[in-house]
């Protein structure tokens, strides 16, 4: 799913994952990241997670990524 999230800038430093960039999104997400920032998380699962986790059940208004977010470390 990498590369395939849609992303919609705001300002310099917001974006926006619609309603619909991945089933049963429930709310949209919001990325905090300059341009240099997006580009690193558009090839690594930031963007997936935000979404995956604004079709968690009872998610209220959006779900919020910001600059320090990452797709996590892999536990051997």
């Amino acid at each position: 799913m990498i590369n395939m999230i849609q992303l919609k800038k705001i300002d310099d430093v917001h974006w926006q994952i619609p309603i619909g960039s991945i089933p049963n999104m429930h709310v949209p997400g919001i990325v905090i990241a300059s341009d240099k920032l997006i580009e690193k998380m558009k090839n690594d699962r930031s963007l997936e997670q935000i979404a995956g986790v604004a079709t968690l059940p009872g998610i209220y208004k959006h779900a919020i990524i910001l600059p320090d977010g990452h797709e996590g470390y892999l536990v051997n």
